[in-house]
């Protein structure tokens, strides 16, 4: 089970495990919640004007964090881009109850 962990107070979104849903290289499960953190992983830096200091992004062994501190000007923005992309974890999730779980905490 691929499970993503987001905690909106500290713009911390982490993503554990594997969808097991199918081959490797052909788990549609695994390659939507890839999709998702990656834009935003690519979102984010391209509005990187909008942070206090540069984005925490690791993507080792298929596990994958991201962090951030948007500026106070720009949190609106910044959630914005967050919240858009956790609809579509929360899609995928639906979907794939066996596959994904989210969690948002804090």
């Amino acid at each position: 089970m691929i499970n993503i962990t987001f905690n909106p107070k500290s713009y911390t979104l982490d993503i554990t495990g594997h969808a097991e849903h199918g081959k490797k290289g052909e788990d549609i499960v695994c390659s939507a919640i890839s999709t998702l953190f990656y834009t935003l992983a690519e979102s984010l830096y391209e509005a990187r004007h909008m942070l206090k200091e540069d984005i925490e992004f690791s993507d080792e062994d298929g596990n994958g964090h991201l962090a951030i501190i948007p500026k106070e000007e720009y949190m609106a923005n910044v959630s914005l881009i967050y919240w858009t992309i956790l609809t579509g974890f929360q899609l995928v999730e639906k979907n794939y109850k066996k596959n994904v779980k989210l969690i948002v905490v804090g």
